[in-house]
């Protein structure tokens, strides 16, 4: 019930979270651009605060890591990435340098803390704090800004991993505490609500969004994942030859979004999945979603059982559930919501 309320106070009013665990890293030079798109899988933004999200691959083709990149301005990138992956995405980049580039990779990990403000208000309380433009012209979509909210200087990112209208607010350490006063003074007549990983992991899963570590894993290829719409196959990056290679293969299993006739219990990670006795896949993550109804899960299943409506099984808890094969997300499949 608690997390339940959480979800629905972002679903429909707006909710406020601190997550301080990303890896954060800010890249500059004028090689920084070149750096990064041979790094990663992904091009990215040509525009100042434009942001992609991205893949760095193994030279097999398989996915290292996932990192959100913010051009803040010209030559200079704003790099997130999982808490857990903090010192190999640190020696990935280090590492990844050429000899004489001109690029200079800075850990601001411990320098900022992060407030995710998100839901349908978001703009609404926003807008009580900052005099900047937070309209869909000005500030839209997946585009990152400097900006004072409160008289503090931040780094203003609109998106998030909840999927509705918000921003997360990449604030010095040292501010976050007067800057979290200020937005859940300016959100109360909104109804604000703090909310946690328990809401969020049922938020994402609504919204389809794989994660990273559970579904993103160095096991799978990009495509057996469902990320082609982030590989960028016209420029060179580490992995190109082998995500070819495996684009002409088909793959052997893909990634499928399920839901689950599930009795007391959720998909947690590693369960087996079944078509009649036979395993032919496991579950990578799961959860309940508060919002729609409904128990929720990611599987990686052998090609020929992905398509949409495909009957399958999981084995959670001892007990064979059924499930089906999604097409869309079941919360706001034409992604309508953070764009609002």
């Amino acid at each position: 019930e608690v997390i339940a309320a959480e979800c629905l106070a972002v679903r429909e009013r707006v909710g406020i979270f601190e997550l301080p665990s990303f890896s954060k890293f800010d890249l500059r030079g004028a090689g920084a651009e070149a750096f990064l798109n041979r790094l990663c899988a992904n091009r990215v933004s040509q525009r100042d605060g434009g942001i992609v999200l991205t893949h760095a691959l193994t030279e097999n083709g398989r996915i290292s890591t996932e990192f959100t990149v913010t051009r803040l301005a010209g030559n200079h990138f704003y790099l997130l990435s999982g808490a857990y992956a903090y010192q190999r995405d640190a020696d990935l980049m280090r590492f990844s340098k050429l000899n004489g580039e001109d690029v200079t990779v800075t850990d601001i990990t411990n320098d900022y803390s992060i407030l995710i403000l998100a839901g349908p208000h978001a703009r609404a309380v926003l807008s009580k704090l900052t005099s900047a433009d937070l309209g869909n012209t000005a500030f839209r979509w997946l585009t990152g800004k400097e900006i004072e909210v409160a008289g503090i200087r931040v780094r203003a990112l609109r998106v998030n991993y909840v999927g509705e209208l918000g921003w997360e607010l990449h604030v010095p350490m040292a501010e976050l505490v007067a800057l979290y006063d200020a937005v859940w003074s300016a959100g109360a007549e909104f109804g604000i609500a703090d909310f946690g990983l328990y809401a969020m992991n049922s938020l994402r899963m609504e919204k389809a969004y794989a994660a990273w570590g559970a579904e993103l894993t160095n096991e799978v290829t990009p495509l057996e994942a469902g990320l082609d719409r982030f590989v960028k196959l016209d420029k060179d990056f580490v992995g190109r030859a082998a995500v070819l290679k495996a684009k002409e293969a088909a793959g052997a299993f893909k990634l499928v979004y399920v839901e689950v006739d599930a009795r007391d219990a959720d998909v947690f990670g590693g369960e087996p999945v079944y078509v009649d006795e036979m395993v032919i896949g496991v579950a990578t993550s799961g959860g309940y979603g508060h919002s729609v109804g409904k128990s929720l899960a990611f599987a990686y299943v052998n090609a020929g059982h992905d398509a949409p409506d495909t009957q399958l099984y999981i084995d959670i808890l001892g007990e064979r559930c059924p499930a089906r094969v999604l097409a869309k997300p079941v919360y706001d499949p034409d992604n309508l919501r953070p764009r609002a």
